[in-house]
């Protein structure tokens, strides 16, 4: 009987489907949420995907749990896939709209926003996020009107619920543009009153307090955060430190970093605080003067300052010794979290000593005990891209995500793995989301505005600039950047804005950012005068002086010709006979006015003194070769490699000689030399991808090209389009091949071999009147530089057309 009732009970359970069971998993998941633990929650929501992957409500709770967690990145994920099942689920596209918007992928905020809409007119969140996106385009348009319009609308709806951040960032803005600097900080308080742990209002508010001179405002505020925020202590400890440096403040900044690292609590970070700082400001011979005394006093992080004394005898120069050191904490240590964070140090000394071979094993082993080890995982990924495995990159870093997914160098890593592959719209969500990551870091963003930028989405790229700087008041690298963008707008008052921004920091980088960006603004508004006065003015300065001299020896040569060039270069020639810039310069004239035997004498006595100069080997290589000494010039080429065996611009010149003469092979493995040391060259890279595709007919190599090639598929020159059209072609895609192929023949359109690559592709599609006529044009460009059965290829090709035509006929 009881074998019976067991076999009962096994049957009912059997008869529960997969929905049933989902269902289950779901309302578990909901009490788990409303009991406040959110992690066992999460596993039940997983369990749900498992068993249905299209349950609306467990994707929604799983979204919005991680998006209430700060795991942006994650929560993203599952919104897009639950509005790919569910276009009509509102909260899914107004999450999704809102946070784009917080990236600045406004792309992406619109279409979200756009259904979002659709879907709920009357909605204010929606309107909102709806009236941001048309504020944007206002200001990418440059349409007064509209933006006005969306302010005003922004501070209504503000008015109407306080909660509407995008509506206050809005509001925000246009007070922040306009440098109403006591109601920007009003508006900024009213948002912390609504969302108190908000950091990028407390950043904002700290740049608002550094405009109005609110030096102990600053001071107070960063020490409130120190305390508010306990995990990201350390970052804002580095920024109070960092603001009493700038204050000129160093004895109160080095006895506050001491008092720190005694107090209860501290940890073996904020001694490494205190070293970093003693090294910054006082040299590393005081930083490990500090750390010999930590190691003398012992303790339980004895080995923690024995690593950093290796590192820094390795910085300072010592570098075996540095290696030595570590690799003796590391042996037959204890395989702890600790040993394997020195590991990584010490992989890290070995890629800088150029072994590789180390470097990798032991991050490998370091990994197959600790699959998780972030810093590990960086550097594998790291070489996992440059060796063009990228799938496997992008499935490691996902992985690390998911355990630490606000970590901006595994999502800048991501969008690094995607432009490997080709995928620029991936690449560009990866950006965003670092930036965000990054709390609006200065790097993550100049490297989502250059994306931005080279796509002509100026305005975004623009915005990108101004929330970081608004974080990172005073950063010169953004500030560089942002008059980069005003000089392609062309929108001159900006650029003389953000001039007086560098030149108010009083930064010997920052002043020369603003003179380069000066001098962009008077070249591009053809104010040769102007510029040249300012060169001159410039000439005096013991920093700037001598590249002001020679960007007036250019000025004159472009506007009064190679005589008033020459002589202004005589004359600063007179005062320094010796200098070696002037001299090459000089040189190069004299190659202009055709006295090629004076030129090559200063050449040559300038590598005389110094071979180490790749410049003056390329300058008089191509001298050799303008003149027709194809000999010397191979001669001159010969000894450069000598001298300079991995530089690459000589290697270039060596493949582009093996080329001429037939010898694909030997530029090829000049371009795989050239490639393993940069791999991240797009013309290095597209050079080899396009021998190995044209000259290689085998599989391997094909695909090897393939690999090299992927980045290039969305570029619009015409070089690369041609490379990977030629190569997406041999793989057999001719439709997708011919977009590609067309676009490259446009664009050099006396280049036979890329019209050849197109004829062959519409043939292959069975476009035969336009194939002929394509072939017909490449073979009226054929000259004798061709390999002689190029032209053989194209004349059968002529002929088979021909007689289909006929036979049509």
């Amino acid at each position: 009987m009881a074998a019976v009732l067991a076999v009962g009970l096994g049957l009912t359970a059997a008869c529960d489907t997969a929905e049933e069971r989902a269902e289950t998993h779901y309302q578990t998941g909901l009490a788990l949420l409303q009991e406040g633990d959110v992690d066992r929650a999460l596993v039940e929501f997983r369990n749900v995907f498992q068993l249905n992957g299209k349950h609306e409500g467990a994707r929604l709770a799983y979204a919005r749990a991680q998006r209430d967690r700060g795991i942006f990145q994650d929560a993203y994920g599952h919104y897009l896939r639950l509005v790919e099942q569910h276009p009509e689920n509102l909260e899914g596209r107004r999450a999704l709209a809102e946070m784009a918007v917080d990236a600045r992928n406004w792309d992406e905020a619109e279409r979200h926003v756009t259904k979002a809409i659709a879907l709920a007119p009357d909605d204010i969140l929606v309107q909102s996020i709806d009236n941001a996106v048309k504020y944007f385009h206002a200001v990418q348009d440059k349409n007064d009107d509209a933006q006005q319009a969306a302010i005003i609308k922004a501070q209504a709806l503000v008015e109407q619920d306080k909660s509407l951040s995008s509506s206050r960032e809005i509001v925000l803005d246009d007070l922040l543009r306009k440098q109403d600097w006591y109601a920007a900080l009003d508006v900024i308080d009213e948002g912390l009153a609504m969302d108190p742990d908000s950091r990028r209002l407390y950043q904002m508010r700290l740049a608002v307090l550094q405009q109005i001179g609110d030096l102990d405002g600053i001071d107070s505020q960063l020490r409130e955060l120190m305390q508010r925020f306990p995990e990201e202590r350390g970052s804002f400890k580095q920024s109070l430190v960092r603001f009493l440096v700038a204050q000129e403040k160093l004895d109160e900044a080095e006895a506050f970093l001491r008092q720190d690292a005694s107090r209860d609590g501290a940890e073996t970070i904020d001694q490494v605080q205190l070293l970093g700082f003693l090294e910054q400001v006082h040299g590393r011979e005081q930083a490990l003067e500090e750390v010999e005394r930590l190691i003398a006093a012992g303790g339980p992080e004895l080995r923690a300052f024995q690593a950093l004394r290796a590192k820094l005898n390795f910085e300072m120069g010592n570098q075996e010794a540095g290696v030595t050191e570590m690799q003796a904490l590391v042996k037959d240590a204890e395989r702890t979290d600790q040993t394997r964070s020195f590991e990584v140090d010490l992989a890290r000394m070995l890629f800088r000593q150029n072994n590789a071979v180390g470097a990798r094993a032991l991050i490998e082993q370091i990994l197959s005990e600790d699959p998780s080890q972030p810093d590990a995982i960086k550097l594998k990924a790291n070489w996992l891209i440059d060796d063009d495995e990228t799938a496997d990159a992008i499935v490691m870093l996902r992985g690390a995500l998911n355990q630490s997914p606000e970590d901006a160098v595994l999502v800048s890593l991501l969008a690094r793995a995607y432009e490997r592959e080709g995928n620029r719209e991936l690449m560009g969500e990866m950006l965003a989301l670092a930036v965000q990551a990054s709390s609006r870091g200065a790097a993550e963003s100049i490297r989502y505005s250059n994306f931005l930028a080279a796509d002509n989405k100026l305005v975004a790229a623009e915005g990108v600039l101004i929330d970081s700087l608004r974080v990172n008041p005073g950063n010169v690298a953004l500030l560089a950047m942002l008059g980069n963008i005003y000089t392609q707008m062309e929108d001159w008052s900006r650029v003389e804005s953000v001039v007086r921004d560098l030149e108010r920091l009083e930064d010997p980088q920052a002043l020369l950012r603003a003179k380069s960006l000066t001098a962009q603004k008077l070249a591009q508004q053809n104010r040769t005068e102007d510029l040249n006065a300012m060169l001159e003015e410039l000439t005096g300065d013991e920093v700037m002086g001598r590249t002001a001299e020679i960007a007036l020896v250019r000025a004159r040569l472009a506007s009064e010709g190679p005589e008033a060039a020459s002589a202004y270069l005589d004359e600063l020639l007179s005062k320094t006979p010796d200098d070696a810039t002037l001299r090459f310069l000089k040189a190069g004239l004299l190659v202009g006015d055709n006295k090629p035997d004076e030129a090559e004498a200063i050449f040559r006595d300038l590598l005389t003194g110094n071979a180490q100069q790749p410049n003056v080997w390329i300058a008089l290589y191509r001298l050799k070769a303008q003149t027709g000494d194809i000999e010397g010039a191979r001669a001159v080429l010969n000894d450069a490699l000598t001298a300079l065996p991995k530089n690459g611009d000589l290697l270039w010149a060596r493949a582009g000689e093996l080329e001429r003469d037939g010898d694909i092979e030997g530029a090829i493995s000049i371009y795989e030399k050239m490639y393993e040391n940069n791999s991240g060259s797009l013309i290095v890279a597209n050079n080899l991808a396009s021998l190995l595709a044209t000259h290689r007919t085998d599989d391997e190599s094909l695909q090897r090209a393939y690999a090299v090639s992927r980045r290039l598929r969305d570029s619009d020159v015409p070089a690369f389009q041609d490379t990977y059209g030629w190569i997406t072609f041999r793989r057999g895609s001719h439709e997708a091949s011919l977009r590609y192929l067309q676009a490259a023949a446009y664009g050099l359109a006396d280049d036979p071999t890329v019209q050849y690559h197109l004829a062959v592709n519409l043939a292959a599609l069975g476009r035969n009147t336009e194939a002929l006529e394509q072939f017909r044009k490449v073979a009226a460009m054929i000259d004798p530089a061709n390999p002689p059965q190029f032209a053989g290829e194209v004349a059968s090709e002529i002929e088979r057309l021909e007689q289909a035509s006929d036979a049509q006929q």
